[in-house]
């Protein structure tokens, strides 16, 4: 039953909240915050060709850049989940108080509420991120955004004895994850009118590689939706993008698919374990609430089944409106404390040794104070 996480930070000045760059010899910057922080607690430094460099924590952990400069603290795997969230605990505070020693802050939300994308400039150019830019702007203005400006936390779980039913499972509960973790409903300085304006950009940015994939015969469903997608390393004269499937019928190599698999953007995306997309980024203090609710319904047998049959009506609508409304959502809304029960339940079926008393906890207040009260951190804001 191992679990990991990936957590993704907002870096901005603590006095303008403009984004701080990754790296300047002129002002304050990511990287020279992160090295003389890595300096003092034994993080080994790497080296990346045509880009920033990235860390390697003692206890197998990860801090690297995304594109807009959004710092990723990526586990190991870990064998309980109260092991993960202790880790990632330890590493998030000894960033927040480097980088507030330097006159910076780092923002847990699930997109730049301050900024604009004009002031969020590309700064990974690798030609990964090179081409997904220019695809992502021949459809509209959400794909940048996503890129460069929002947050998330991404549980990743193990496929099971039973991974297709593990994965119907975790795409039923993604709307639900959606809503109850929304956490961006301000961007560029104005109220959005969503919970989850993460949620909008990735419903908008790029139809044919988002969404929920609850077709009963899985995996033929998602080898259709890949070969479906855009393949975004292949512009046509006329400035279109073919579908990878198109590409391929067009000499496009069949080892091209692990790179255009890595563009793909569902909820729940399936690698060797499955890597669950679906929270906006939280308040530290509440990184145990999505890590244990996942956790404690998926491997504990019995809250998975009874939660699946609470959650056989959600679909694709069902995530748009968890977007949109967040836990004011009446679907949502009228199971959302049933959800909380059998995940806490699951949590304590796990027993102590996997989630601890004091990371369950957490996750009880979290459910008293928001989807008990139908409302999610948006709501704070």
């Amino acid at each position: 039953m191992t679990i990991g996480a990936e957590l993704e930070l907002i870096p901005l000045h603590a006095e303008t909240r403009l984004p701080l760059p990754i790296e300047s010899h002129a002002t304050a910057c990511s990287v020279g915050i992160i090295r003389r922080t890595g300096l003092r607690n034994g993080w080994s430094e790497r080296a990346v060709e045509l880009d920033q460099p990235f860390w390697e924590l003692p206890g197998g952990a990860r801090i690297s850049f995304e594109p807009g400069g959004q710092i990723e603290v990526s586990s190991a795997p870990h064998a309980t989940a109260s092991s993960l969230i202790a880790e990632l605990t330890d590493i998030t505070r000894m960033l927040f108080d480097a980088f507030e020693r330097h006159g910076s802050v780092l923002e847990t939300r699930g997109v730049d509420p301050h900024n604009s994308i004009e002031r969020t400039p590309l700064q990974l150019h690798r030609e990964r991120y090179e081409s997904m830019t220019r695809y992502f702007e021949s459809i509209g203005p959400s794909g940048i955004r996503m890129m460069r400006q929002t947050a998330s936390v991404q549980i990743n779980i193990e496929p099971g004895d039973n991974p297709l039913e593990r994965w119907a499972l975790l795409n039923r509960m993604a709307p639900m994850l959606v809503a109850m973790f929304s956490n961006s409903r301000r961007y560029a300085g104005a109220d959005t009118g969503r919970a989850s304006y993460r949620a909008h950009l990735w419903r908008t940015l790029d139809p044919s590689r988002t969404g929920l994939s609850i077709n009963p015969d899985a995996i033929e469903s998602y080898a259709d939706f890949a070969l479906g997608a855009g393949w975004m390393f292949e512009c046509t004269a006329d400035g279109s993008y073919p579908s990878f499937g198109a590409a391929l019928e067009n000499g496009a190599k069949a080892e091209a698919w692990e790179k255009h698999v890595s563009t793909l953007f569902p909820e729940i995306r399936p690698r060797h374990y499955f890597e669950v997309r679906s929270p906006d980024m939280v308040d530290l203090p509440w990184i145990a609430a999505p890590i244990a609710m996942i956790a404690g319904v998926c491997y504990d047998s019995a809250t998975a089944g009874a939660v699946a049959e609470l959650l056989a009506d959600f679909d694709s609508k069902t995530l748009v409106n968890a977007g949109r409304r967040g836990m004011a959502d009446e679907q949502i809304a009228s199971v959302a404390g049933d959800f909380v029960d059998l995940a806490i339940g699951g949590c304590e079926a796990l027993g102590p040794e996997y989630i601890g008393s004091d990371h369950l906890d957490i996750v009880r207040e979290f459910a008293d104070r928001y989807p008990a009260n139908g409302r999610s951190p948006s709501d704070d804001s």
